[in-house]
C-alpha cells in the first residue's frame, strides 16, 4: 500500500502541527465540511481531555483495549491515542472522505505506528455494522449531531466498553432551536438560565435511549460544554441498570420569566403567574462520576497539565441537576450579584448542598429550592 500522496493534494497548502506526542500534516484550511480533512486546533483541550480518560479507563479494565475512531479527519485523536495511552491493542482510523483517508495513513506513517493500526475508507456505520462487539472504545465526533451513528456504535460496542459523543448543533441541544431539538432527538427543549446543562443531558438521553435498543447502559462518567458538547462514559449490557436509568428520565417544567423549575407538572408558574414550558423527556441523573474524574485530574497533575480548574471543579460539583445561573436569577428578581462563594458559603451555613458547577462559571448547583435560593439572594 503506497502511502504517497497526489501532488493536487499538496497544493492545498499543508502544514506540520504538532499536538500532544503526535505530529500531523493538516491541510491549511482545515476547519469546513470541504476542507480535504478536518483539523480543529481548539479541539486540543477537548482532546487532551479525552486521553486523560482512556488512561484511567484502560488501568481500570485491566485489559488491552480495541479502539475504533469513525470520523477521524487527520487522524490526529487516533495517533494521539495510539502514542499516549498505554494498553491499546487494535486500532481502526477511519474516514469516508477518500483525501483525509490518504492523509490519515501519511500521518500514520510520519508517526511510526505499524503494529495493530488499520486505516480505513469507509461509511462509519458500515464499519460498525461490519464490527460487531469489537471494540472497547469508540469516539464519535462528526460535524453537528453524533445521532445518526450511535445506534450502530452499539453493535460494534463490545457489553462492556466506552463510549464517547461530540455534537456541535449546540443552538438544537441547548433549547435556542426547539423544533430542532424535538425534530432531531425527539426530546423537547427551550432556552433557559442553565442552557449548557440542558444540552449535556439532551445529549446523554439521546445516547441512552440508542443504546437501550440493544440493551446498553450508558453511565456518564465526565461530561462538558464548550463550543460544543460532549459525553464520556461506561457501556454494559445490564437491564438492572436500564430499569434505573429508565427511573430518572424524566419531565421538567420551566418559567422562562422567572426561572422557577419543577418536577411537577402545571399550566402556570406558581411563582408569577406565567405559561410554564416542558423540557424533556431528560436525563436526571449523574452527568459525571465524581471518582472517575478525581483520577483524570491526578493524571493531568502529575503530567503537569496547563487547566485543570474545570476538572478540578468537576470533582468538588454535587451531583444535583440543573444549576441557577447567579447572573439571571438577579435579573429576574432585581437583586445585585454577589460574590458565587459567598452564596454558595451562605446556601451551606442554612444545610443546603452547595456547589461551583463546571459548565458554567457562574452558576452553582444546589439541593435548594427555589423560594429557597430566592431568599439567599
Amino acid at each position: 500500500m503506497s502511502f504517497s500522496l497526489n501532488r493536487n493534494f499538496y497544493r492545498s497548502s499543508m502544514k506540520t502541527v504538532k499536538e500532544g506526542a503526535a505530529v500531523i500534516l493538516v491541510p491549511a484550511q482545515s476547519l469546513t465540511r470541504k476542507a480535504e480533512a478536518f483539523y480543529n486546533p481548539e479541539m486540543e483541550y477537548q482532546r487532551d481531555l479525552t486521553m486523560s480518560a482512556l488512561r484511567v479507563y484502560s488501568q481500570s479494565a485491566g485489559k488491552k483495549l480495541s479502539v475504533c475512531d469513525p470520523l477521524a479527519g487527520t487522524g490526529v485523536r487516533s495517533i494521539r491515542i495510539a502514542k499516549e495511552v498505554d494498553g491499546i491493542e487494535k486500532m481502526v482510523i477511519n474516514d469516508i472522505n477518500p483525501r483525509a483517508f490518504r492523509l490519515i495513513k501519511k500521518n500514520v506513517k510520519i508517526n511510526g505506528l505499524k503494529r495493530g493500526v488499520k486505516v480505513d475508507n469507509k461509511n462509519a456505520n458500515l464499519l460498525f455494522l461490519e464490527n460487531p462487539r469489537a471494540f472497547d472504545y469508540i469516539d464519535i465526533d462528526p460535524f453537528g449531531s453524533p445521532l445518526n451513528f450511535i445506534f450502530n456504535a452499539g453493535f460494534a460496542l463490545k457489553p462492556r466498553s466506552m463510549l464517547a459523543c461530540t455534537a456541535t448543533d449546540t443552538g438544537a441541544l441547548c433549547g435556542s432551536f426547539p423544533s430542532t431539538c424535538f425534530s432531531r432527538y425527539g426530546i423537547m427543549a427551550v432556552k433557559t438560565d442553565f442552557f449548557k446543562e440542558t444540552g449535556v443531558r439532551v445529549l446523554i438521553t439521546a445516547t441512552m435511549l440508542e443504546l437501550a435498543k440493544h440493551g446498553l447502559a450508558f453511565s456518564p462518567v465526565f461530561s462538558h460544554a464548550n463550543h460544543y458538547f460532549r459525553a464520556v462514559g461506561t457501556v454494559s449490557r445490564s437491564r438492572s441498570a436500564l430499569s434505573r436509568q429508565a427511573g430518572q428520565i424524566r419531565l421538567l417544567t420551566y418559567c422562562r420569566e422567572c426561572c422557577y423549575r419543577s418536577f411537577e407538572i402545571a399550566g402556570k408558574c406558581p411563582v408569577c403567574g406565567h405559561g410554564l414550558d416542558m423540557l424533556g423527556p431528560l436525563w436526571t441523573g449523574k452527568i459525571k462520576d465524581t471518582a472517575f474524574c478525581g483520577s483524570m485530574l491526578d493524571d493531568l497533575t502529575s503530567r503537569n497539565f496547563r487547566s485543570t480548574r474545570k476538572l478540578r471543579t468537576c470533582v468538588k460539583e454535587i451531583d444535583e441537576p440543573f444549576y441557577y445561573d447567579v447572573h439571571s436569577m438577579c435579573r429576574v428578581t432585581k437583586k445585585t450579584p454577589g460574590k458565587i462563594d459567598s452564596l454558595i458559603e451562605k446556601l451551606q451555613n442554612q444545610g443546603q448542598a452547595a456547589s461551583r458547577t463546571h459548565l458554567s462559571d457562574t452558576g452553582i448547583k444546589t439541593d435548594a429550592s427555589y423560594g429557597e435560593f430566592i431568599k439567599i439572594l
